[in-house]
């Protein structure tokens, strides 16, 4: 009987955390301008991609000149209210970067991660689609 009831809760927990009432800070109630609370779902990031197909988010990242590839430099992709990054990548010699996955139609930030060189763009993902961006990178003043 125990482990039953332990399943019923460990089954509830799980449907709650895909609505979104545990998973956000703010709770399942968010206020909305001036009106009543209301009640906010949001599904998981896995359950927006539809169809299952994966989504691209590549690109190429030039130095100042806008001509010169930025080579072997590591790619950081953070989810527009994150810290810690969601994905990450290397560009080859060409300076092109190349992350596959399932992201949300949400607001991303891409990052140069050099010692050397720095540079964010923010950019809006669209499930299933190939999102091409180019990022430019700018010397470092040590």
């Amino acid at each position: 009987m125990k482990i039953r009831f332990a399943v019923i809760c460990f089954s509830w927990f799980c449907c709650l955390m895909m609505t979104g009432c545990l998973y956000r800070g703010d709770g399942v109630f968010k206020k909305i301008g001036n009106s009543d609370y209301k009640a906010k779902l949001s599904v998981l990031d896995v359950f927006v991609v539809a169809d299952g197909c994966p989504t691209y988010i590549c690109g190429a990242v030039f130095l100042e000149d806008r001509i010169t590839p930025l080579r072997n430099a590591h790619i950081l992709l953070i989810k527009g209210d994150q810290t810690y990054p969601v994905s990450s990548a290397d560009t080859d010699n060409r300076g092109e970067f190349n992350m596959t996955g399932l992201y949300a139609n949400d607001y991303y930030s891409i990052e140069i991660d050099s010692p050397d060189y720095s540079g964010k763009k923010t950019i809006l993902v669209e499930p299933n689609k190939n999102n091409w961006h180019e990022i430019y990178a700018t010397k470092k003043v040590k």
